[in-house]
């Protein structure tokens, strides 16, 4: 047991170890103000090689190899977590570049009740008396890479102390970096422009119909020259991004793959059209694998390439990364109602030493629509970990904030990333009641009724209003009902008022979209026509807290679907 604080007075210095990185000396700077928003003490960091009678240790050294003789500190994970408490010192450590200060953070969040929701809503406890007890944790994330792809997840901040290590975070040098690709996606036409080298090498491009294209089409993959001037191209690429330690060689988002003999030959041997893709990547990978060690090669089993080969396997330096694109997101993926896409995944994990998901959890057509996944996610992500899957990317709502409870989702999905065996029920509640407070009770029935409403329906990522059970008029004059209890429930406290607002507006935007149809079903269930407000008010309501400023790090709504939708032109196309 250590006391840390008495009376909002520091009883304990901060200790770095000379040699500390940068990740570690933020680490302690980022300990020091959690622990003064917590207790009001202003703790010294001090570096120092010996130990005072009581302190705080924080990062890799001799003193936390004096302290946990028993831990080779040098052979710990990445981003594996040492908390420590005993014998009157704290030592929070871990592997290099993030387990300290991801040690940290899992300090501050499981022994301190510290929540950090989003970039604008934090929880910090108040206690001025602060004791550790005795504390014993090692444990390192599920999946090595972990990217909860929504908008306001792009901070750094948020990102690091939520435990997210993806590409797209603006995660720096001091936050130990992140997992950095080369590319991202549907890479094959930027690796080889056809404005460049179609009108030189047709034969590196499609053979469609018996003719060589690019437009709408992939590359002709089993093509020999092709293949040793993608060796060259990556290597280049590879040379001049340093930091990448991911590499994506993968199909345009389109159909048109080849149909030459060659390409048509491996698809027939292997049952599957990612065959020709996956020989070429491999290809690269063998001969790039000793002048970048530390770099995998990532390609896409997506759409018409999902069909794990036969005999053909990925090298040891190769990533599958399997896209859930075509499935019923209502369900979780190893459902009946997903059977393909859960056969193709084991299928993979059997052939496959990286396996990672492009996973999919908003709707691209209507960011703003309910789309009831709440209590799938957790499912999905223990099936992931269950079969050898080690990294994923889950897709929501990435251009703009105000995407459907992209706030709970974004938060629920980190944590999950990072251990997927916690009770998805319990963090739901958690948050919910962290960032709705008195709404809370209102907000948690507004989810169980739009997912009991969706249960046996097949929600994509581009369903439409029309289809969708949880949109049609009794269905949303409830969630109406229940949205307008949470707005009283807080109608006194400013901050969350605004987010009840924000979170409400994924219903009014139903209304809206769908207004004609809601009345017809309002009149074949011989229901009274009671919309929140006429059309015209509606969508004035809807445009003013859409665009309004909110609290610092929320901008106003800008996209309300991936084509670029404004909120003024979504309103004028309803109003039209």
């Amino acid at each position: 047991m250590l006391s840390l604080t008495r009376r909002g007075k520091p009883l304990v210095p901060l200790i770095v170890q000379s040699g500390a990185t940068e990740a570690e000396r933020y680490a302690a700077a980022e300990l020091r103000t959690h622990l003064q928003a917590i207790t009001g003490a202003l703790f010294e960091i001090r570096e120092a090689d010996r130990l005072p009678p009581r302190a705080v240790v924080v990062g890799q050294g001799t003193l936390a190899e004096r302290l946990r003789p028993d831990i080779n500190f040098q052979a710990l994970g990445e981003e594996e977590v040492i908390c420590s408490c005993r014998d009157g010192y704290l030592l929070l450590a871990g592997g290099r570049p993030r387990g300290t200060l991801y040690a940290v953070y899992r300090f501050l969040q499981t022994q301190l009740g510290v929540r950090w929701w989003t970039p604008w809503a934090t929880h910090t406890p108040r206690k001025r008396d602060l004791t550790v007890s005795n504390l014993n944790l090692r444990e390192q994330p599920a999946f090595e890479y972990r990217e909860p792809f929504w908008y306001h997840a792009f901070d750094g901040d948020w990102a690091a102390r939520n435990y997210s290590n993806g590409h797209r975070p603006n995660l720096t040098s001091k936050h130990g970096g992140k997992t950095t690709y080369a590319g991202f996606v549907h890479t094959s036409f930027w690796l080889v422009p056809p404005q460049i080298y179609f009108e030189q090498h047709p034969e590196w491009y499609s053979l469609i119909d018996g003719k060589r294209q690019w437009e709408r089409a992939q590359l002709c993959w089993t093509n020999p020259e092709l293949r040793a001037f993608l060796v060259e191209r990556v290597r280049q690429v590879l040379r001049e991004t340093p930091e990448a330690r991911i590499i994506s060689i993968s199909q345009e988002d389109w159909t048109g793959a080849c149909q030459c003999d060659r390409c048509r030959a491996v698809e027939a041997r292997e049952g599957s059209a990612i065959a020709p893709i996956l020989e070429a990547v491999n290809f690269v990978a063998e001969r790039l694998e000793r002048e970048f060690p530390t770099v995998a090669f990532d390609t896409l089993a997506y759409w018409y390439t999902r069909k794990p080969t036969r005999t053909l396997r990925p090298r040891p330096n190769v990533i599958i990364r399997l896209c859930s694109i075509e499935c019923s997101f209502a369900q979780p993926l190893e459902q009946p109602d997903n059977a393909g896409f859960a056969d193709d995944l084991r299928g993979w994990s059997e052939r496959c030493q990286r396996l990672y998901v492009w996973d999919y959890t908003t709707n691209f057509s209507h960011y703003l629509l309910p789309h009831p996944n709440y209590f799938v996610l957790g499912a999905n992500l223990r099936f992931f970990h269950r079969h050898g899957v080690r990294g994923v990317f889950e897709q929501g709502a990435y251009q703009s904030h105000g995407g459907e409870m992209a706030e709970l989702k974004a938060w629920l999905l980190a944590q999950l990333l990072w251990n997927p065996y916690q009770n998805e029920y319990r963090l739901l509640d958690e948050f919910l009641k962290g960032y709705f407070g008195a709404a809370a009770r209102y907000v948690k029935s507004y989810l169980h009724l739009m997912a009991d409403a969706a249960r046996e329906f097949k929600m994509g990522c581009f369903t439409k209003p029309a289809d969708a059970p949880y949109l049609r008029y009794p269905i949303l004059r409830r969630a109406e009902r229940l949205w307008e209890r949470a707005a009283r429930a807080v109608q006194h406290d400013p901050d969350l008022r605004w987010r009840v607002q924000v979170a409400r507006l994924p219903v009014w935007y139903a209304w809206l979209v769908n207004w004609n149809q809601l009345q017809e079903q309002a009149r074949a269930a011989k229901q009274a026509w009671q919309p929140p407000a006429d059309k015209k008010s509606l969508a004035e309501r809807w445009l003013q807290h859409a665009t309004a400023p909110g609290p610092n790090g929320w901008h106003p709504i800008t996209h309300v679907n991936e084509a670029g939708l404004t909120p003024e032109e979504f309103v004028k196309q309803v109003m039209g």
